[in-house]
């Protein structure tokens, strides 16, 4: 594709004469190239095809009863977006699709399911949340055999082909994958032979080379690979793959246009966010979420460590606590400075620290937040640090209650923050308050006032599914996530 779309990169790689891409939707996103001299050719042959499954490890898929005979596209999808339960703790790995035909097949069908306009902007900044982006390198492999030192995850599932099957099946005869085309129907990588010379003589020889990738030679070596032949011809699975011989059902091929689109918004909101979290461990944070039950700093540290975990190893983080029990001068106290989630903080990663000093906060008895304060230092250093390629954010987790003598108050907040406001470098405060103690109006009022967004939750069953909403919030375009 690089070669196709001409420029100084270009020079430097060498002549194609004919391509088997995996998917016929590269060619149509490299078409445009063809102004530059380059032309793409079909030459009506199909060297191959495989039909895209949605697969776990079969002992995982046993423990899992949602993942039954019939299983939908939305399967791969977060609670929030119409997909399975978030307490089936899936770890959906997806294929990146910006270097894989499987994944800008399944992302592109995505798109179709969620439909146009703000929802599906919103429900695809909530997959990039939900789901472990993986290299074409990474293979099936990973879903049995985790990287050493990586978090335990389980049930593994993903999108891939019948053809990966057959060779992970193969190769991992102890460990096969349950398989199961997608309920609404599959879609499939085609393999076309494409022509991109004009050399009459290059072209002649091409042609002729096409002529032998349909012989009988060529399509029983199609199949031995375990792929179906370009007529959709099965090979001779062993029926415990899982798979079907006759042709699944599949759906309408999507168009480049639409490939293009779907791949437009993935790379817009891979771009990571950088956010600062502000934690509320004043005594607010000690009062109980249910008769009998943990108080909100426990629910909290019960349900915020994995939530904040979701948020993918593009994001840059800090963690501040408010009050300060270190230093009586400042409204909050640093606990992690900004950067890399992946990056090392001593012996440990940033992502670990954040969830390990999380997970143990613990209110201050008899303390007040000067929570207003505390805002507004967290908006200024986001503001005095903006970077653009990221979403920067203020990411406020508190009781909602500022009961701190001489704190400025949520109006002196507002005005301070029209002030502060600059559209060129937009940050915003996005809130989760816990209980129903504080005072959400004038939250909601701080949030807005910045483009962001305060919520309220009742339970702590709810806190993932707020934070789920406060990271796809800033991946997708402004105000898409309701």
């Amino acid at each position: 594709m690089a070669w196709l779309a001409g420029g100084r990169a270009a020079r430097h790689l060498p002549r194609v004469d004919a391509w088997i891409p995996d998917s016929g939707l590269w060619a149509g996103l490299a078409h445009p190239s063809a102004a530059r001299g380059r032309q793409v050719q079909s030459s009506g042959i199909r060297v191959a095809r495989t039909a895209l499954v949605i697969v776990m490890p079969r002992s995982a898929a046993a423990q899992t009863p949602a993942f039954g005979s019939s299983v939908s596209w939305k399967f791969l999808l977060p609670q929030a977006a119409g997909g399975p339960a978030a307490a089936l703790g899936l770890n959906v790995r997806f294929p990146d699709p910006t270097s894989s035909g499987t994944g800008l097949v399944a992302l592109t069908e995505l798109q179709r399911v969620f439909g146009g306009s703000g929802p599906a902007a919103s429900s695809l900044a909530r997959l990039l949340v939900h789901v472990h982006v993986v290299p074409p390198s990474a293979g099936l492999a990973s879903l049995v055999a985790p990287a050493p030192g990586s978090r335990p995850v389980t049930p593994p599932v993903t999108v891939t082909t019948e053809q990966a099957v057959v060779q992970f099946d193969h190769t991992h005869p102890r460990q096969p994958l349950a398989v199961r085309y997608p309920a609404e129907g599959s879609d499939q990588l085609s393999y076309p032979y494409l022509l991109t010379t004009s050399n009459p003589q290059t072209l002649s020889a091409a042609r002729e080379f096409g002529q032998e990738l349909q012989s009988p030679y060529a399509t029983s070596y199609v199949r031995y690979l375990g792929f179906r032949s370009g007529n959709g011809t099965a090979g001779d699975w062993p029926g415990w793959y899982g798979l079907t011989r006759s042709a699944p059902r599949m759906l309408p091929q999507a168009t480049p246009g639409q490939a293009s689109a779907a791949l437009y918004a993935w790379r817009r909101d891979s771009l990571g966010s950088r956010d600062l979290v502000l934690i509320d461990i004043s005594s607010a944070m000690a009062a109980t979420t249910t008769h009998g039950g943990p108080d909100l700093e426990q629910a909290l540290a019960q349900a915020a460590g994995p939530g904040l975990a979701q948020f993918p190893d593009s994001t840059q983080m800090g963690l501040w606590a408010s009050p300060s029990h270190v230093n009586d001068g400042l409204p909050y106290q640093q606990l992690v400075p900004i950067g890399p989630l992946p990056g090392s903080l001593g012996l440990v990663t940033r992502r670990q620290q954040i969830e390990r000093l999380t997970q143990g906060a613990q209110p201050i008895p008899g303390s007040q937040a000067p929570l207003y304060s505390a805002i507004l230092a967290a908006y200024q250093q986001m503001l005095g640090t903006y970077q653009a390629r990221y979403a920067n954010t203020v990411v406020v987790l508190t009781a909602g209650v500022d009961a701190m003598p001489g704190d400025i108050s949520a109006n002196a907040l507002l005005g301070d923050l029209h002030v502060l406001y600059d559209p060129r470098r937009p940050v915003e405060i996005v809130v989760v308050m816990f209980g129903k103690a504080g005072n959400l109006q004038a939250l909601q009022q701080v949030a807005a006032a910045t483009g962001g967004q305060a919520t309220a939750i009742a339970s702590p069953a709810q806190i993932g599914t707020a934070l789920d909403g406060a990271v796809a919030r800033q991946l997708c375009p402004p105000h898409c996530v309701g």
